[in-house]
Formats: C-alpha cells, structure tokens, sequence
C-alpha cells in the first residue's frame, strides 16, 4: 500500500504542476491584458503564428513578404491610430507606433537620458535584439549596447561621419568608384544585355565602407576569397540571426556546433578587420587640417579602446554590416522606379545636366555643393526610402510608463515604430502606391501640402539617428546623378520587383535593367 500511495502522490504531483503553473500563466495573462493603459487599444490582428503567438518577427518567406504586408495593412487602418496592439500567449503587448507624432514620442523624447531615472531613458534597445547580436557579432559593438556602453562608442564614431569631415575625405573615391560602375554599365548598353544592378551596388557600397573605415582601397582581400566575396560573407554571418541554434539555453548556443552557419565567416572577417586595422591605425596620423584619414583611425587616436582592441574589430564589423547593404538595396529600388518611368528620368536628366554638364563628368568635378543644387535627386532617393523602407520598422523596449501620441504604453511592453505602414498611409501620402517624387518638393501653389516636411525615418531619430546617414546620402546621390546623366535605363521584360526583409528590405526577384547610352 505505501509503494501504490506514493505512486498516486507523485502522479498527483506531476498533475497539479503543469495544471498550476498554466493557471498561473492565465492569471497572468489575464491582469497583464486587462489591467493595463492598452486593455482597450485596437488589436493589430495578424494570421501569423510567430507575431500573434510571440510578438516575434517571422522568419523570411521565400514567396511572399508577409510581415511588410502586415505593417502597410496596420499603417492604412484609420482605427489603429495612434498605436495597435499584438497580445503575446504571455501577456506582453506588441505595440505598433503608427504615427509620426508618435514615432517621435518613442525616438527622440523616450531614447533621451532622463536625470534621476534608472534606467535613465523611458524606452531603449530591447534585450533580445542585443543578445542575438552579441552572439552573431562575438563581442559587444554600437548596436548591441546601452546605456553608457553604447554612449561612449556613439560619442568616438560620431565625428568622421558628419559632413565636414566625411565629404572631403571620401566623396573623390565615391565618384572615382562610380565611374567604374558606369564603365561596366556602358559595356552592357554596348551588348543590349540586362544587368542585375543590386549585387552591382552591393559590390560598391562595400568598397567605399571599407576605404573609409581604414582609409585606403588596396585592403587585403584575398583574406575573404576577394573583393567582391566580402559580401557573401556577411551574409553568412547574417544566418545567425535566422538560426534557430543560437537561442538553444545552457550555452549550447555559444558552441561551434550551434554556430556552424555563421561562426567561420566571423572569424574570416575578423581577422580581416584585423589585418585592416594594422595598417590603418599605423597611417593613421592626422592631415594638416586635423582630420583623421580613416574612421578607424579616429575612433583609436580617442583612447576609449585602450585594452578593449577587439571592441573596436567589433565596432568595425558593425558599422560595414549595418553600412553597405541598406544603401546597395536603396538604390536597386530606386533604379527600378526610374526604369519604370522615363519621364522622371527625362526630367532628372535636364536638372543633373544642367549642373554637371555632359557626359562622361570628370570624377573629380563632382562637389557636394553641385550634387544638392538639384531638387529631384534629392526628391528621386527621398521617395524611393518612403516607398521601399531600408528598415521596415524600429523596435524598442519600454523601460518606464511612456506616452506615445496621447496613449501611455506601459513598463514590459515591445513597441515597433512601423516606418513601413506610416509612409503607406494614405492620410500622409496621398496615394502611396505611386512612386512620385514631386511630392517631396515644395508647391507654392499648395501650400497646405506638408509631404516634402516629413523626416527620413529611414535613418530613424533622435539619439540613435543612423551614424552613417551622410555616408549614405553621399553615395545615393552621385550614383545617381552620374547614371542619369549618361544612360537611359529600362526594366528587362518580366522582372517583378517585390520586397523582402531579411534585417533589411531588398529586392526579392534583383532588379534587372537594361542600359544605352545618351546620344
């Protein structure tokens, strides 16, 4: 009898447990669903079982971009404005920022250090997002930090990419770099064969990335299989986002085995930042201006990396992954418009060629000062961001009681700021499906048309406003001012332009484009 009662005791036991603890789980559903701010905000319904389940981020189809059209269908819903809310199966609200106002609430005010506040900002990157990045990244960077670990690194690396310092120092390589590009864009006009452009700019963004950091071109690439392989390798690297491995629990996922995908392009680009950095930090003295020739440079002459050398190879990994994709993708949507209308480009034409005079420009004609006396170039990469968002939207955790646009979000909660469904609304931009660039210029004869004042959400705000957003705006505009001005550009029969999001948003099917020549 004492074997069989302990038997049904320890059955009991086994019972009672899951029955208590998925009661406790109810329970605590329950207050966190309808004792909060949000018991009454509109729900963002979604039929995807990663988003309602978790609050997760679907992993990429292969067919079809649900999540951006979840985020547009949210952005258009007149009913979930200001915010709309995903409830996780544990209670924490995924809250989906749909407005401006709103974005700037959790952007610029929440990511502003508070006195007398621990932590001292009301939102700030969220703890998962800097766990997968740390372990895909090995080590701390820029955009797996916070607080005063981040705030340090953004106060080193803020200078070499603000204007002053950034345009003299790079602009001659960026249009010495297109020009080849536009070599290989002529002999393709001269054989009537289509090319696929975003691979092409990819190859581009990551030379000039990796000039700057370092400061010299003749790197050694044959440390990553060659120059053009550099990207592939952040590719890979990039799979460690997508692995399911790297969250498995008990440091499983810090082994080589969890981290097969990803772990051995890491080390390859590692040893090459490594290998970069010696000679960019033995050049590295100051020009007689007092700018330093790479970021490189600057950011180790600041002495915040004494003893923490393999934070700054963390710091430099993070600025090329983050800092040549988003602009390569950029502008393969952008060239994928204009071949769509060769009106626009016709009328982009008569401006850049007023400005820089015929084909082919000598690279080094090409000014800072000449590339922004052209409204619609500026008004060409402006409406492309809108309409094909590098990031499709910002993610934050909420750390203290925050009010977004009126509504108070509270402690726990997950906050998206969908960039993506906001510059689809139709209350914002007028008939958002259509790529119009016009919108993005003043008219004196409406002057109640407030589109051209919207900011570039792409390159977020406030704080953490994107470090490399000069950087960018360099490179989108004299790729694009120096294309038009030679070439005619069409899109090759049957090519679907579609959107993806793998971290960033590209071009799911490349876009192909046919070049010739201007007469």
């Amino acid at each position: 009898m004492g074997l069989l009662s302990t038997i049904i005791h320890a059955d009991q036991l086994f019972t009672g447990i899951p029955t208590a603890l998925l009661l406790l789980l109810v329970i605590r559903y329950t207050y966190r669903r309808f004792a909060t701010p949000l018991a009454h905000a509109p729900l963002a319904k979604t039929n995807n079982f990663w988003l309602a389940a978790f609050g997760l981020v679907p992993p990429p189809s292969n067919t079809t971009d649900k999540l951006s059209e979840f985020l547009i269908q949210v952005g258009q819903d007149r009913q979930q404005t200001p915010v709309s809310v995903v409830w996780s199966i544990m209670g924490t609200p995924l809250v989906l920022v749909n407005t401006l106002k709103g974005i700037k609430d959790v952007l610029v005010e929440g990511q502003t250090k508070q006195k007398n506040m621990n932590p001292p900002t009301n939102v700030q990157r969220g703890n998962l997002i800097c766990f997968i990045q740390n372990l895909v990244f090995g080590g701390k960077s820029i955009n797996n930090t916070i607080g005063e670990e981040w705030r340090w690194r953004r106060h080193v690396l803020l200078p070499p990419f603000q204007s002053r310092q950034l345009v003299p120092n790079l602009l001659p390589y960026v249009a010495t770099r297109t020009k080849e590009l536009l070599d290989v864009f002529e002999e393709n006009a001269n054989q009537s064969t289509a090319l696929e452009v975003d691979e092409l700019f990819q190859n581009l963004t990551m030379d000039v990335i990796n000039f700057y950091l370092y400061g010299r071109g003749d790197l050694n690439y044959d440390m990553v299989g060659g120059r053009t392989n550099l990207k592939n390798e952040h590719l890979k690297l990039g799979l460690g986002f997508q692995s399911v491995e790297a969250w498995l629990p008990f440091g499983i996922n810090h082994t080589n085995w969890a981290q097969r995908a990803f772990r051995p392009s890491r080390e390859r680009l590692k040893d090459f930042i490594r290998d970069s950095l010696q000679d960019a930090l033995a050049e590295g003295a100051k020009k007689e201006d007092g700018v330093f020739q790479s970021v490189a440079a600057c950011a180790y002459a600041s002495g915040k990396y004494d003893g923490k050398y393999e934070d700054l190879v963390n710091d430099m990994l993070s600025l090329t992954f983050a800092g040549y994709d988003t602009t390569a993708h950029t502008l393969a949507f952008c060239f994928s418009e204009l071949a769509r209308h060769p009106d626009i480009q016709e009328q982009l034409f008569q401006q850049v060629n007023a400005v820089l005079g015929p084909a082919p420009v000598d690279p080094a004609s090409i000014t800072a000062d000449k590339l922004s006396q052209i409204p619609l170039l500026t008004a060409v990469y402006r409406e492309t961001m809108r309409k094909y968002p590098a990031v499709a939207f910002i993610p934050v955790h909420v750390n203290h009681d925050t009010i977004v646009d009126g509504v108070v979000v509270p402690r726990g909660a997950e906050i998206w700021c969908n960039l993506r469904g906001l510059q689809m609304n139709q209350d914002v931009f007028p008939n958002p499906d259509e790529f119009n660039p016009f919108r993005w210029i003043r008219n004196n004869d409406h002057p109640d048309d407030k589109q051209h004042e919207f900011p570039d959400l792409s390159f977020t705000l406030g704080p953490h406003s994107c470090l490399g957003k000069n950087l960018a705006i360099l490179e989108l505009r004299t790729v694009i001012a120096c294309t038009i001005n030679q070439f005619t550009m069409s899109l090759k029969p049957g090519n679907i332009i579609d959107t993806k999001i793998v971290l960033t948003t590209k071009p799911r099917n490349g876009v192909w484009v046919h070049f010739q020549k201007r007469k």
